[in-house]
C-alpha cells in the first residue's frame, strides 16, 4: 500500500518557537484504508536538528516510520 502525505500542520510555543507538527498521511489499496493523523516532535529527531530545521519531505518520512512503528503486530 503507497501511504502519502496529505496534511502538515505546525503547532507554535508562547515564544514562536515550533513545538510540534501535526502530519496527516493516507494510505488506499484495493478497499483496505489507513488514515494516520502523528504528532512529530524534538523527541522524534536525531540530535541536533529541530523541527524548523525539516523540510516536508522529512516530516513525511519521519511520519511513514513512527506509524510503522506504532503499528507493528508484536507477538504475545
Amino acid at each position: 500500500m503507497e501511504i502519502t502525505l496529505n496534511r502538515l500542520a505546525y503547532q507554535f510555543d508562547t515564544n514562536g518557537a515550533t513545538s510540534s507538527v501535526s502530519v496527516g498521511l493516507n494510505g488506499l489499496d484495493n478497499g483496505d484504508a489507513v488514515s494516520a493523523t502523528l504528532q512529530i516532535t524534538s523527541s522524534d529527531l536525531a540530535g541536533g536538528k529541530t523541527l524548523d530545521d525539516l523540510t516536508k519531505s522529512d516530516f513525511e518520512t519521519l511520519a511513514k516510520s513512527k506509524l510503522a512503528s506504532l503499528t507493528a503486530v508484536k507477538s504475545a
